[in-house]
């Protein structure tokens, strides 16, 4: 079996697909406080790289999170399509499932064991033994992440001496350990120069992998060596527009303009 070729567990032949097809069907999240982070929302997400753009607040977080399983919509319905198989992101039985479909990364998070070990090889391969991967299979995904993600002079380093450009790229480490299909991404430059963006961009759209991705760097989305096929914009927890980056962009100089008139 090659590096990356098994997507579930070596008892189940299921390859891992491709891409997987997102779908919200009127789907909305409130929050206790009473917050609604996204309001009735009907979507199919298919593209291979889709960015997310609006202010802080406009229902980014809350719709990255519907779409890895990390919350289930107060109403209507979020489902995964993978090959022939229909997965809702939220209940507890299809956990699983989701978990090796889909991988997060959020800004520079990683897991926190990863501080409590020797090394962050020995971090990756304890997060992948916890999830019963056969060392031989550990070992290769180890080498293979470290080189892709420029992380392999650190592999011998412990968490807490990366920079945090190499922490962001750690967290994409972490989040491909399952060889997911596709990686949902919560801002994953945040915080970095403009070096630091280029470099994480880079290796991020290097993969092949489906990304969904939030950030508020519209100069990336439009960049054409990262080829996002398209952008979203949120506002007040709605999709307000829907199409290229580059109109994206133009609909989000707008609505802040907007924004600004009326101050």
């Amino acid at each position: 079996m090659g590096i990356f070729s098994g997507l579930f567990s070596r008892r189940d032949n299921t390859p891992r697909p491709d891409h997987v097809t997102f779908t919200l069907a009127q789907a909305s999240y409130t929050y206790e406080d009473g917050n609604t982070g996204l309001h009735d929302t009907t979507l199919t997400l298919d593209t291979r790289r889709t960015a997310v753009i609006g202010l802080n607040g406009s229902g980014k977080t809350t719709l990255l999170k519907l779409l890895d399983g990390s919350l289930a919509p107060t109403s209507g319905s979020v489902t995964i399509r993978a090959g022939e198989h229909t997965l809702h992101p939220g209940p507890r039985k299809d956990r699983k499932r989701v978990e090796q479909l889909v991988g997060c990364v959020r800004r520079e998070e990683i897991p926190n064991s990863f501080y409590r070990s020797e090394n962050i090889a020995k971090a990756l391969d304890a997060h992948m033994q916890a999830r019963h991967i056969a060392d031989a299979e550990r070992q290769a995904r180890i080498g293979s992440l470290l080189a892709q993600l420029d992380l392999s002079v650190w592999r011998d380093r412990p968490a807490d001496a990366l920079d945090s450009e190499h922490r962001h790229l750690l967290a994409i480490a972490a989040a491909l350990c399952l060889n997911p299909t596709v990686l949902v991404a919560d801002e994953p430059t945040k915080g970095l120069d403009e070096i630091g963006t280029a470099h994480v961009a880079r290796a991020l759209f290097a993969l092949d992998r489906q990304v969904v991705f939030a950030t508020h760097d519209t100069d990336m989305i439009t960049r054409p060596e990262y080829a996002i096929d398209r952008a979203l914009l949120l506002d007040g927890g709605r999709i307000v527009f829907d199409g290229s980056p580059q109109d994206a962009v133009t609909a989000y100089t707008d609505l802040i303009r907007r924004m600004r008139d009326r101050v």
